[in-house]
């Protein structure tokens, strides 16, 4: 089965649309640090979303759902119910994957009978969050945020899906949903899963996110290209 790198940063497989770190309630998180942000991420991820759903009829969510760890903020119980009402109006099954700030998800989605998981099987694939360590040989994970910056007539960030294939174990990481999330710098090697660990990174594949989804090959291609700018 084929899988798909979409504009609206989602992975499709089959009849399942995989997404991660929407990262709802953000904006409330920095209004308590005193940060005067509006709420602007909920449109964006439902327009998105939207789009996406035309083509599924399974959305997994795989972790961080919401921001933050400690508790539910308003937001994120305005939020999360918009995400999931909004899902479930389109007659999509949805499936919710623990991320390491998804601590008291489980009251949210209780109003909903969806379970909080810790791993979805989807065509072959194992979906995780990816914070904690995997040892399947096929696997979809959020977790990294990966971006990249490019020179080229100027400065652009794009959001980018990850791609290694070695030794027959495939790995495909996931750009952050939330359009808040500026992400982290692929070329930089540090990555922050267990899963990511004994990675080669120089082999890594990156999918830039735009309007369309483009291979800008290896993370080694690019160092030799010098087109990358550090974040």
């Amino acid at each position: 089965m084929g899988i798909k790198f979409t504009p609206e940063r989602a992975l499709i497989v089959g009849r399942t649309a995989v997404i991660a770190d929407l990262h709802l309630g953000l904006e409330n998180v920095l209004i308590e640090k005193g940060i005067a942000i509006p709420k602007v991420q909920l449109d964006e991820i439902l327009e998105r979303l939207d789009r996406v759903s035309k083509e599924v009829e399974r959305v997994v969510i795989a972790g961080d759902l919401k921001h933050e760890f400690g508790k539910n903020l308003p937001y994120e119980w305005e939020d999360v119910k918009a995400v999931i009402d909004f899902l479930l109006s389109k007659d999509l099954e949805v499936v919710v994957v623990r991320g390491n700030h998804d601590n008291f998800l489980k009251a949210i989605l209780a109003k909903f009978g969806i379970d909080l998981l810790d791993h979805y099987d989807v065509e072959g694939w194992r979906i995780v969050h990816g914070h904690k360590a995997c040892d399947a040989d096929k696997i979809i994970m959020g977790h990294e945020h990966p971006a990249i910056k490019v020179r080229v007539d100027g400065v652009y960030t794009f959001h980018c899906f990850l791609r290694v294939r070695k030794d027959g174990r495939e790995i495909i990481v996931l750009p952050a949903f939330s359009p808040l999330v500026q992400g982290s710098d692929v070329t930089s090697c540090e990555f922050i899963s267990p899963i990511l660990a004994e990675v080669d990174c120089e082999e890594v594949e990156v999918y830039a996110v735009n309007d369309e989804v483009l291979y800008l090959g290896t993370i080694a291609d690019i160092k030799n290209l010098k087109i990358h700018q550090p974040f």
